[in-house]
């Protein structure tokens, strides 16, 4: 995937490229002879909503963040003194190293000063975040799109301010699971640019995966291990093992019977496991039950951990027709839902004499409430329990996929699309409970398609012509006021009565101060076994930071927060040092010197005057961007 195979040209060829990316930009005109990997990244920015005059990437990750990720990560560990010695090697020669998260966040950089002092006007720095969905068209962000080396010139870049450089990147694989681990990338300035570039990048992360095999064969071992001691323990039962990539490492012949296949590398791609499937990446470290009604088996999920990371998943297979509930353990479906608040009482109240019928359902309230908690508890209850629940956000899906996705379509509707056609979230929850959570973001041209599906109970494939009949009960979710949205134009009020049959409105975490207690003991067990920690209990002060707390994000927050807490504390009972910085309370301080208050205007006026580009206030005050940070810190300037 190379961009430049001669020097001699360099300047044509970006001149060449600076009219195709205008002609595709400005033009809205698809360009003459792009490579197609460039093409189809470009293509895919406008999807993503990603700005072409875009200058800087987005920093994600603090410095602690950074730090913490670095003390966890394998990858790094094993990395930093390959690209230690790279970077030596490099340094004089235009050019940086860069080691990346598999999600295209920076972790590592190194190489020549005055590069990475250029560099960082479009903060290529540690914590930026260069996937394709932040920063648009480039190697690092692309190559994890394609998951192959690829090197990115002058304007194949989408964004504007990438113009000026190269970069070339190659992925770093788990060498058994082929799971992308990272992605390792050299980048310099477009006149510096060379095609050898490429291949350094992908023999050092050729020389990364190497190394990174003792691991991959400690995992391998440690999960096959614990296939082993499941047949020993269910002698007749078929037992499928998962690495964390949802391959399957191991299985007994009679799982193999059970799901009437001899091919398990075809596995995923067998009709009715999408309910198992979507549980599994969405599993929050606990052991649950799924049951597959097609197969009509019940599958207990354990999550198998080395060191407090879950490196797989052990699935025990039993065939059980009279199987009761697809989801929890739990005979009670409202287990979960953690309260004794009168609001609460009554909204378990309402649910459960809703759930057993096949009326629409509408949870409102804010972000974090607890909305498809509740939508879970309402089809565990309900008639459909042996039947699939599937949740949609519909606000995380572009809107040129949401129809695809909830419909399906025949084979040829798309280029590129699966060959033989594909079902809609609508036909995979037949016979169960379709979740739509965010309903108030759904494009106003695909609700006249929901309101048919809901009046004709059928849907059909985009592409075709043919109805297919569905039964389906639909739970819709939102945190806006959908009446203000109908009175704006944004959502059709035919399509608001028509799930609107029964409204149930979730109070957030401040409306029910007496819950607190109670949530946060649960939170704590659940987390203190998760992580193998001794915590029993949370501190008096910390309760009572707790209750006078306004908690914006509801139980979501509550939830990381413990979480956090769980993580770091030393001790079995949660202290106030333990909570993340987000929610700890403004420690008092001495009044601020005349110095400081000078240097504190100083800085705001800087800010200011450079529309908030801290590389610029950095240089004017010729400091590093991290001491920067620690004085905007130091007097809260944002």
């Amino acid at each position: 995937m190379i961009a430049i195979r001669s020097t001699s040209d360099i300047q044509k060829k970006m001149k060449e490229l600076e009219t195709k990316w205008k002609s595709f930009v400005i033009e809205k005109r698809d360009p003459d002879q792009m490579r197609m990997n460039v093409y189809e990244s470009w293509k895919r920015c406008l999807t993503y909503g990603v700005n072409p005059r875009q200058k800087q990437a987005n920093i994600v990750l603090s410095n602690d963040q950074l730090v913490e990720w670095a003390k966890k990560s394998k990858l790094y560990q094993i990395s930093l003194p390959i690209l230690q010695q790279l970077a030596d090697q490099i340094y004089d020669t235009g050019h940086i190293i860069t080691l990346c998260d598999s999600k295209g966040k920076i972790i590592y950089l190194q190489g020549d000063p005055k590069i990475l002092q250029k560099a960082e006007l479009m903060n290529f720095v540690p914590g930026a975040d260069w996937s394709e969905e932040s920063a648009g068209t480039n190697a690092i962000g692309t190559c994890i799109a394609i998951q192959q080396p690829i090197q990115i010139f002058s304007y194949e870049h989408f964004c504007e301010g990438c113009h000026p450089w190269i970069c070339s990147s190659a992925p770093i694989q788990d060498p058994f699971t082929g799971q992308l681990l990272g992605v390792v990338d050299l980048t310099g300035p477009s006149d510096l640019a060379q095609p050898h570039t490429l291949g350094i990048a992908t023999v050092t992360a050729s020389v990364i995966q190497q190394h990174y095999r003792e691991i991959s064969l400690k995992t391998l071992h440690h999960l096959r291990t614990h296939f082993i001691q499941a047949i020993n323990q269910w002698k007749t039962d078929p037992v499928i093992v998962l690495d964390s990539a949802l391959q399957i490492v191991n299985a007994t012949s009679s799982a193999l019977s059970l799901f009437q296949t001899n091919n398990f590398s075809q596995f995923w791609s067998l009709s009715g496991l999408e309910v198992l499937k979507d549980a599994l990446l969405n599993n929050n470290g606990e052991e649950e039950e799924i049951y597959l009604p097609l197969y009509q088996t019940k599958i207990t999920v354990q999550n198998i951990v080395i060191d407090s990371e879950r490196i797989g998943f052990l699935l025990h297979l039993q065939r059980s027709a009279q199987h009761r509930s697809p989801v929890s353990r739990s005979s009670n479906s409202w287990s979960d839902i953690i309260g004794a608040t009168k609001a609460v009482k009554d909204m378990i109240y309402k649910s459960q004499m809703v759930a057993p019928t096949n009326v629409p359902v509408l949870l409102t309230g804010e972000s974090g409430t607890g909305k498809e908690m509740f939508a879970k508890a309402i089809h565990r209850a309900s008639l459909r329990h042996r039947g699939p629940f599937l949740a949609i956000n519909c606000g995380a899906i572009p809107k040129e996929l949401m129809a695809s996705e909830l419909f399906g379509y025949v084979p040829g509707t798309f280029t590129g699309a699966n060959s033989k056609g594909k079902a809609g979230k609508f036909e995979d929850a037949n016979g169960g409970t379709l979740f739509l959570d965010e309903i108030g973001e759904m494009p106003l041209d695909l609700q006249v398609f929901l309101l048919r599906v809901l009046q004709e109970k059928e849907v059909v494939r985009l592409g075709s012509s043919k109805p297919i009949p569905v039964d389906v009960r639909i739970i819709a979710a939102t945190n806006q006021n959908l009446i203000k949205l109908i009175e704006e134009g944004k959502f059709r009020s035919d399509l608001y009565y028509r799930l609107n049959v029964v409204e149930l409105h979730l109070p957030p975490l401040r409306e029910r101060k007496e819950d607190i207690p109670l949530l946060c003991d649960h939170f704590i067990r659940r987390f203190a076994t998760k992580y193998e920690k001794p915590v029993t209990a949370a501190d008096e002060e910390v309760l009572s930071f707790f209750l006078d707390y306004h908690w914006p994000g509801n139980l979501r927050e509550m939830e990381n927060v413990i979480e956090h807490a769980v993580l770091f504390t030393n001790g079995e009972r949660i202290q106030m040092s333990d909570l993340p910085h987000s929610v700890s309370p403004a420690v008092p301080k001495e009044k601020e010197s005349p110095l400081e208050l000078e240097e504190k205007r100083i800085l705001e006026q800087l800010i200011q005057e450079t529309n908030g580009n801290l590389s610029e206030v950095a240089r004017r005050c010729n400091i590093a961007r991290t001491t920067l940070y620690r004085k905007m810190q130091k007097y809260k300037l944002r």
